[in-house]
């Protein structure tokens, strides 16, 4: 019987980055690096093995590798230790996380945080004067390429997430000029740096988050607990962003008195720091939907609590139960005093799209080879274990599965930007989605109505 194999999947075209290794023989570090278009091998010494000072000179030479090209650098980046009075990109950083914990949303903080690693990675011990455009360019080279080798890998970013972290690099220096830090021709000559424009870069375009396919979206929501549930329906009906859901509560919300109509007041909200007020208003849907959550709950308590989601998961569990009463655990028998983990009280962005996944996945399962099994004695298969076990054409293909069978929770805010448009117009989505110009929901959220498109070339032929 001819031996078959199974096609490849995936991408081919990812090109491995140099391995940062130990000389052989030597207690030092090398990379070899070869020119893409001579072939010429060439080793870069990199200094002591393990430290951090030659491992920031290790992502330094990439970067200046990547940006020429691929062809080998004239002269490498030398490392620069801090034989200087004036205070080191990481002082920096250290200083700007300290003030930014405190002002900025946690979706911010996450990007702020991811870029301050890069940063510090590349060029934490240079000086702060000796910082520019040249060193900003090769740092934006390093986002182009990604890191598989970091903890955890870090993947190539787009040419929109690149601008946008370049600017948050240009702002941490901005503000280490108003706290004396960094000399003002710094910052000045750094914000010189030209943004990378479409089909002139090889950093890779992202994709345009489009609404939840309509499909999609009914055979999970059935999956859901009623409580995400609840928060499903209300963006639907609102177009609110998740984060001004999740955590409302009864004392956010109250009726206006000139529309009759229930509205939240939010005091945290994506522009707050400029000064601005959002308001949601919730429609006789959405005030049906949030009654069962506003009825016989204290004011300061969170309306779409995890816990109760975890105990109507278990009252389901038992009402779905085989086995008798008299017959294995009863429920609170095996109940654990002080146990490790407990549900919150309260969703957050991230707690709330992974029980969104968690339903995809129970509404659009996955083939069976790409399935976790079971084990000995009716265990199964940690995530891990289950990963692990997968070989790379398999994981391929199941984050492509994931990819085209999940959806999180921000398509949401665009299913009803687009319906809204399509009934009332740009002008009504833009005062519901809450944006002080149209342009932006004319060009990011709301999708433009095709019907029309149709009925008009029917028409003139």
């Amino acid at each position: 019987m001819p031996k078959t194999t199974r096609p490849k999947t995936g991408p081919t075209t990812a090109r491995m980055s140099p391995a940062y290794r130990r000389r052989k023989g030597y207690t030092q570090a090398i990379v070899t690096l070869t020119d893409a278009f001579t072939k010429r091998r060439k080793d870069y010494w990199l200094g002591e093995y393990g430290t951090p000072a030659s491992r920031e000179l290790y992502h330094r030479v990439l970067a200046d590798y990547e940006s020429l090209g691929r062809r080998l650098p004239d002269r490498p980046p030398q490392s620069e230790a801090a034989a200087f009075d004036e205070p080191a990109v990481d002082e920096l950083i250290l200083e700007y996380w300290r003030r930014v914990a405190r002002e900025f949303l946690p979706k911010r903080c996450h990007a702020i945080k991811a870029t301050l690693r890069v940063l510090r990675q590349m060029d934490g011990s240079t000086p702060v004067s000796k910082y520019g455009p040249k060193r900003l360019r090769l740092l934006r080279e390093a986002m182009i390429s990604g890191d598989p080798s970091a903890s955890p890998p870090r993947k190539p970013w787009s040419r929109t997430t690149v601008n946008d972290r370049v600017r948050i690099v240009v702002a941490v220096f901005r503000w280490g000029v108003t706290q004396e830090l960094v000399p003002a021709s710094v910052a000045d000559a750094m914000s010189m740096l030209e943004a990378l424009k479409r089909g002139r870069t090889r950093a890779k375009e992202g994709t345009k988050v489009r609404p939840v396919p309509e499909f999609v979206l009914a055979a999970s929501i059935p999956h859901l607990a009623s409580p995400v549930r609840a928060i499903v329906r209300v963006q639907l009906l609102t177009g609110a962003r998740p984060g001004e859901i999740v955590g409302l509560r009864g004392r956010d919300i109250d009726r206006d008195a000139g529309t009759g109509l229930l509205v939240a007041r939010l005091n945290k909200h994506k522009t707050a720091h400029l000064g601005r007020e959002r308001l949601v208003y919730f429609g006789p849907e959405a005030e049906a939907v949030l009654e069962p959550f506003l009825s016989g709950r204290e004011p300061s308590q969170p309306l779409f609590s995890p816990a109760e989601a975890e105990a109507e998961r278990r009252a389901r569990q038992h009402a779905e139960r085989k086995t008798p009463l008299s017959c294995g655990n009863r429920p609170g028998t095996n109940r654990v005093e002080a146990p490790d983990r407990k549900p919150s009280d309260t969703y957050t962005v991230s707690s709330y799209r992974r029980a969104i996944q968690y339903a995809c996945d129970r509404a659009f399962p996955p083939p069976e080879h790409l399935r976790p099994r079971t084990l000995g004695g009716g265990r199964g298969e940690t995530q891990s274990e289950f990963i692990a076990r997968l070989a790379e054409g398999e994981r391929c293909e199941l984050s492509e599965w994931r990819r085209s069978h999940r959806w999180h929770p921000h398509q949401l805010r665009h299913n009803a930007a687009t319906r809204i448009r399509r009934e009332f117009g740009l002008e009504a989505a833009q005062l519901v989605l809450g944006h002080s110009s149209a342009a932006i929901t004319d060009a990011v959220y709301a999708e433009r109505d095709a019907t029309k498109v149709v009925q008009a070339m029917q028409r003139l032929g």
